[in-house]
């Protein structure tokens, strides 16, 4: 997915060892919705998804609330059938779970390293952590695989050398875990000090144009955030008046054909296959114009419509009119985006890690070291999340414990896709 990660595509083996704790084993059911249960001994549920579409009538804004608006609960993503990376996520909340269960600090938790992989033409991240294990390591082990058997996933665990563990999902390695022995901390390390060399992210916050709360709560970060726009949104221009007081990018949200449509809605004015060039390029301009001060555009859902290279095409003919630039949500592996916007002559980027598909401030800040580890190892990653408090709180913390490890700066201070 990214040329400029030295991240091999290859998967790792599967050892030739039997499994040593196996989790209980069923065929993995298509996530038409992605809400999936989590575990029931931890009582959390994982939203994955929230339904709905804004509507199309937001041309004059409604009176100010603290509140969403009434008139738009937008889906945030659209379902990928048997996508494996968003089972991953589901086994990372699951350790997430167990190590908080087992009163094992998150400072502690070391992700070592994160590759991409490809399983069936889908991306999806290899992960690599170690962590402290106090107490009766027999007994944290069987926590995990009660925790596996909770997702009602093919997830199975194996020892693969002492102290090592594999975790797979339909007999695909996905997670490595090392444990080591707790080291009392006889000192607090040294303030770090913020270095200007330190890899950059930038964190895409999109649906925006309806929260003006969690607006306002994002525009008070400690880090700059790229606001993405709803066109249609009902608080549009307070939301751009929010985010440019506050110096914060700005982008235009463009609802584009998922898969799943017309059950799958991506919003009023979208742009759907079959439509002729003049008709994208009118709604691509209309959006746009909704939006000033818009810097880029990124693509809402579009799974369907961001593989059909002479529609994207055609909108990104607009977008190098109004010398915007293109993030691929990368909504489908089979994305025609890159080619059209080489072929269009605009500045392109690709998104790296999606932050919350599963809502909870642990999974979260999880998947945001994931972003910053992919960004130490080609400079820069790009991440993106929705506007839910739990994500607000994630990035705050996570913000908070990572000063001067790394840079947040806009999706236009990163080095473009070649």
């Amino acid at each position: 997915m990214d040329q400029h990660n030295p991240e091999q595509n290859n998967q790792p083996e599967v050892p030739e060892t039997k499994p040593g704790l196996r989790a209980y084993i069923s065929k993995p059911v298509a996530i038409a919705a992605l809400t999936i249960a989590a575990a029931a001994s931890i009582c959390l549920i994982i939203a994955l998804l929230v339904s709905g579409s804004p509507e199309s009538n937001a041309s004059a804004e409604s009176p100010e609330t603290e509140q969403t608006a009434v008139n738009s609960v937008p889906l945030y993503e659209e379902p990928m059938e048997g996508d494996l990376d968003d089972l991953v996520k589901q086994i990372d909340l699951s350790l997430i779970n167990t190590l908080k269960a087992a009163k094992i600090s998150m400072s502690d938790l070391r992700l070592e390293d994160v590759s991409l992989k490809k399983h069936q033409g889908r991306d999806y991240h290899f992960q690599q952590l170690s962590f402290p294990v106090p107490g009766d390591k027999n007994l944290f082990l069987a926590d995990v695989q009660k925790g596996l058997e909770s997702t009602a996933l093919n997830a199975s665990l194996h020892e693969v050398s002492t102290d090592k563990w594999l975790i797979s999902i339909n007999g695909v390695p996905t997670h490595k875990f090392s444990i080591f022995t707790p080291v009392v901390k006889k000192q607090k390390p040294a303030p770090v000090k913020l270095d200007p060399n330190a890899p950059k992210l930038a964190i895409v916050i999109d649906d925006m144009g309806e929260d003006l709360k969690l607006a306002k709560g994002l525009a008070a970060l400690d880090a700059k955030i790229t606001f993405s726009i709803w066109p249609n949104s009902s608080h549009v221009k307070k939301t751009i008046a929010i985010a440019k007081k506050s110096g914060n990018e700005i982008m235009v949200h463009l609802p584009m054909q998922p898969k799943g449509y017309p059950k799958v809605n991506p919003g009023a004015d979208a742009l759907l296959v079959g439509m002729d060039a003049d008709k994208i390029s009118s709604i691509t301009l209309a959006a746009i114009a909704k939006v000033p001060g818009a810097t880029g555009l990124n693509n809402h859902m579009g799974s369907s419509f961001t593989e059909n290279y002479n529609g994207m095409l055609a909108a990104l003919k607009q977008l190098n009119k109004k010398h915007l630039f293109f993030l691929d949500s990368r909504t489908t592996p089979k994305s025609a985006c890159r080619r059209a916007a080489s072929k269009a002559g605009v500045t392109f980027y690709e998104r790296n890690i999606f932050l919350d598909n599963v809502k909870d401030v642990g999974a979260i800040k999880y998947q945001l070291s994931k972003a910053a580890k992919i960004a130490r190892k080609s400079g820069q990653a790009i991440a993106i999340g929705h506007p839910n408090h739990e994500t607000l709180k994630a990035i705050r913390q996570w913000v908070a414990e990572n000063k001067g490890k790394i840079r947040i700066v806009p999706v236009s201070s990163l080095r473009p896709k070649s």
